[in-house]
């Protein structure tokens, strides 16, 4: 997977951690829909493939931070009494507020871009117009 262990770390400690991941599948789980929720607003315009499949320090910092708190937030409503509950909606929002401002570019990351199947990589403008021909209509 693209999150490793450690990367909770720097969001949440030890204990809040293993309260929170109880169960192994259960965090594989919100980490895959974490992923697919981040490609869902990426996808159009970048590599989401590429950008998952980097490893260790060649990951985005920010993608792997916007993936943490997803995945926190998607485990978090198994707790009881949702504990933790407002701190994770803050670092959730947060975190799709960045994907939205991607989206909308304005933020841009350093992440590879989308390449078409005509080798096209252009995603800022994939609207294409052009004119035909004018019509001299001499009869």
């Amino acid at each position: 997977m693209f999150l490793t262990l450690d990367d909770y770390s720097s969001v949440c400690d030890d204990y809040e951690f293993k309260q929170i991941t109880e169960k192994e599948d259960v965090r594989l789980k919100a980490e895959a829909a974490a992923m697919e929720e981040i490609a869902s607003y990426l996808r159009s315009r970048y590599d989401i493939d590429r950008a998952f499949a980097a490893v260790g320090s060649c990951r985005n910092a920010m993608l792997v931070q916007v993936a943490v708190n997803i995945s926190l937030w998607l485990m978090v409503h198994r707790l009881p009494q949702n504990m933790g509950h407002e701190r994770r909606e803050c670092l959730y929002d947060d975190a799709i507020k960045w994907l939205r401002d991607v989206q909308a570019s304005k933020a841009t990351p350093d992440l590879p871009l989308y390449i078409s199947a005509d080798g096209n990589t252009d995603a800022r403008n994939p609207v294409r117009s052009g004119c035909m021909k004018p019509n001299r209509y001499d009869y």
